[in-house]
């Protein structure tokens, strides 16, 4: 498995460093995956050069991290969401990215298998991403979500629902696409300093939305979009079949712990 999937954990200084437990919680629970153990596992950290004895603290701490990857620690200082999660995709060499920022735990993992998930992408080429859902597999009336979930009866192997929606929740993702066209489209976007959550997700759903028709945010007609078009193009899936309940758990790593 090391030679086909990397995983990728953007981390950076939370109220709670130089404590890294909220991180240990999600690597503890990536462990439970023993197919996964030995794989990279890239954590990039934004360092906040105004707060030294916290940012040298904390990287020491990560660097005692004792789990069954390959852990490789690099750091990035004051970039923001952007350059962070940039830094750490880049250094991805094998065809698949885990990408799980460092404050996401399974909820539940319906008999998830990485080494199936990673078979069914090197069998249909359309897929570039599974998401694992934060809510249960429902679509939902607003225009930053699954408001579309349709089931891909192409694909027999896993259960997988076309969604709507390009998020920075955790999921696999195919890292050519990353590097032919995702990577080049948050390079050239413009960047919100103001508020570093939106400066990686909001420039990628907001290209999603506009090739299905979207023009307006705030009054989205499903049923005038061009989704199938838009999703070929995509391929944006989230994991499970309707109704399933969520998978994974958001931690809150902006919360004290």
């Amino acid at each position: 498995m090391k030679d086909k999937l990397t995983i990728v954990i953007p981390t950076h200084i939370t109220p709670s460093a130089p404590k890294t437990d909220i991180l240990k919680a999600s690597l503890t629970s990536l462990a439970t995956f023993e197919e996964i153990h030995g794989c990279k596992c890239v954590i990039t950290c934004d360092l906040d050069i105004n707060e030294p004895e916290k940012s040298h603290g904390y990287i020491q701490n990560l660097m005692d991290l004792d789990f069954p990857f390959n852990i490789e620690i690099t750091i990035v200082q004051n970039g923001q969401q952007r350059a962070n999660f940039l830094n750490g995709i880049k250094r991805v060499s094998t065809p698949y990215m885990l990408f799980w920022e460092h404050d996401w735990r399974f909820y539940s993992n319906l008999d998830l298998s990485f080494t199936k998930l990673i078979e069914v992408m090197n069998k249909y080429k359309f897929i570039n991403t599974i998401f694992f859902n934060k809510r249960p597999n429902i679509s939902l009336p607003y225009s930053c979500g699954d408001f579309i979930l349709i089931h891909d009866f192409r694909v027999k192997e896993v259960p997988l629902l076309k969604t709507s929606k390009w998020s920075n929740n955790p999921n696999l993702s195919r890292i050519s696409t990353w590097n032919e066209w995702w990577i080049p489209l948050l390079e050239n976007a413009p960047i919100n300093r103001s508020n570093p959550r939106k400066q990686v997700e909001a420039p990628l759903h907001y290209a999603y939305m506009k090739d299905m028709g979207v023009t307006n945010l705030q009054d989205v007609n499903p049923k005038k979009l061009h989704f199938l078009k838009a999703h070929d193009k995509w391929g944006m899936y989230s994991y499970g079949r309707k109704g399933h309940n969520k998978m994974v758990l958001h931690m809150d790593g902006n919360r004290s712990f």
